[in-house]
């Protein structure tokens, strides 16, 4: 491990405060890996669709030349990093913690397979730090800076890193690609950015064009304040 200085240092400044740099595994990758990054994300208590979407979603993004990037979450982002893998492509994760333990604890493989298959693993955070609702909330905000997509393959209105990540990416001008939303209530946040044309509805993983040249940026997100009763950030 070691500190990076990153090339999207103004972007990580403007949202973070002034970071040095991230804390990487596989760090010598990570400028070929940015460059063309694209983040699968969503749900951590993810529907049995929306796994079965993060899936095919990853899987077109990796064979269309892209890196897909994710934190190592339970549900849709540790699900796009192996259909990644799967489909022979290096990955980008993103953790709220030190890099010295997964988040979450019980996903330690997947922190070690990331970089020994020519991925990289970043943090914000020197090893020993834990994780916390202000660590989910930056690293939400380092994943929208470091990609040039957002696919949020399902979210949750309320209390989740991926609509966060989807509000810093629009303020940030990437744009964000999602499958249509379904009548679950854990799929409230992807609707709502379809509804107010935040995001630009990509019917299915086959849709090639959308996501080999994921260009033109989505309107800024009107952020929600957590309602009463919902918790912290989850991630």
């Amino acid at each position: 491990m070691r500190v990076l200085e990153s090339a999207l240092q103004g972007e990580i400044t403007d949202h973070l405060g002034c970071p040095l740099g991230l804390w990487a595994r596989g760090g010598d990758q990570l400028p070929q890996l940015t460059a063309s990054a694209v983040a699968v994300t969503g749900n951590r208590n993810a529907t049995e669709q929306a796994i079965t979407r993060a899936r095919a979603f990853a899987t077109a993004v990796a064979e269309a030349g892209h890196t897909v990037t994710a934190t190592l979450a339970y549900g849709v982002d540790s699900a796009a990093h192996r259909a990644a893998a799967l489909a022979g492509r290096a990955t980008l994760a993103v953790l709220p913690r030190g890099l010295d333990r997964a988040h979450p604890h019980d996903h330690a493989q997947l922190l070690s397979t990331v970089p020994a298959t020519g991925g990289a693993v970043v943090s914000l955070y020197r090893p020993g730090t834990e994780a916390s609702g202000a660590t989910l909330r930056a690293s939400a905000t380092l994943l929208a800076a470091l990609v040039r997509a957002v696919i949020p393959i399902e979210a949750l209105d309320h209390a989740e890193t991926a609509m966060h990540t989807a509000e810093v990416a629009a303020d940030l001008n990437r744009p964000l690609l999602a499958p249509p939303a379904t009548k679950d209530v854990r799929a409230e946040g992807s609707a709502r950015l379809l509804a107010e044309q935040h995001a630009v509805l990509v019917p299915r993983a086959s849709s090639r064009p959308a996501l080999t040249s994921p260009t033109a940026p989505c309107p800024a997100v009107h952020r929600r304040a957590r309602a009463p009763g919902r918790g912290p950030l989850r991630g």
